[in-house]
């Protein structure tokens, strides 16, 4: 299938108004997690964190693997920027580029002046409410401490964190590809926009001078885990310098 032209488009113009100009020096990374269910790897997460101590910007891309593709497959692209303040990074604009078993294509653009969707395969963006918080890329992976805001979203639907507990532990690894060692665990219950509730343990460390998610474990009931590790060494950015269009 392929995506509609006005979509690339709109997504592309975005995203080069929005995209900041960072300075010479770089802190953040990029990190690979190994996403599995049970027995069976379900895919890779990558992200790449990059940010100048008052501005950030995260890039991702979810592919699902061989395995998991007999069952669920979902893939996505996603691009959050926004500001680093003393407590963390706060959204400013954020967009995700998603599909399904089914092909059917997902674009939704959340930036400053709202929310525009594109929900099916020769459609036009429609606007839709705008949700709260930040982005939950920015919550659960590089929040330097537990998320205490409350409220995230993927860019359309918002969803209420509540963190239940925050206690120190030790991660032990299955291998020596992924981390190993002293970690804050955030436990958190997390309610969608339908009002279901889930549980997601992220696992926090520091990582070559930058705090992060070392493991995330989503607890689905009746299901078994998803769980996220991140591979290890981990790479620094490239060096780049990014000029914002006029």
């Amino acid at each position: 299938m392929k995506t509609p032209c006005r979509a690339q488009i709109f997504t592309i113009a975005v995203l080069c108004v929005t995209v900041p100009t960072w300075a010479d020096e770089y802190l953040g990374g990029v990190y690979k997690y190994d996403a599995r269910v049970a027995f069976l790897k379900a895919g890779v997460l990558d992200l790449q964190l990059n940010r100048d101590g008052t501005s950030y910007e995260v890039l991702g891309q979810f592919k699902t693997s061989r395995a998991m593709s007999t069952y669920y497959t979902w893939n996505g692209l996603f691009a959050a920027r926004g500001t680093w303040e003393t407590s963390g990074p706060v959204t400013e604009a954020y967009m995700a580029r998603t599909s399904g078993k089914d092909e059917r294509l997902k674009v939704v653009v959340n930036s400053e002046s709202g929310v525009r969707l594109l929900d099916r395969p020769g459609g036009e963006f429609e606007s839709v409410t705008k949700p709260g918080g930040i982005d939950l890329i920015s919550a659960l992976f590089f929040h330097p401490g537990c998320y205490r805001g409350g409220i995230v979203h993927d860019g359309e639907d918002a969803y209420r964190l509540e963190l239940l507990r925050e206690k120190p532990a030790t991660l032990r690894g299955p291998s020596d590809k992924y981390f190993e060692g002293e970690v804050i665990h955030c436990d958190y219950a997390v309610r969608d926009h339908k009002d279901r509730k889930r549980r997601v343990v992220v696992s926090l460390a520091e990582v070559g001078g930058t705090t992060l998610a070392v493991q995330v474990r989503a607890k689905i009931p009746l299901l078994p885990d998803v769980v996220f590790r991140l591979r290890i060494p981990a790479e620094p950015p490239a060096p780049r310098r990014v000029v914002a269009a006029r």
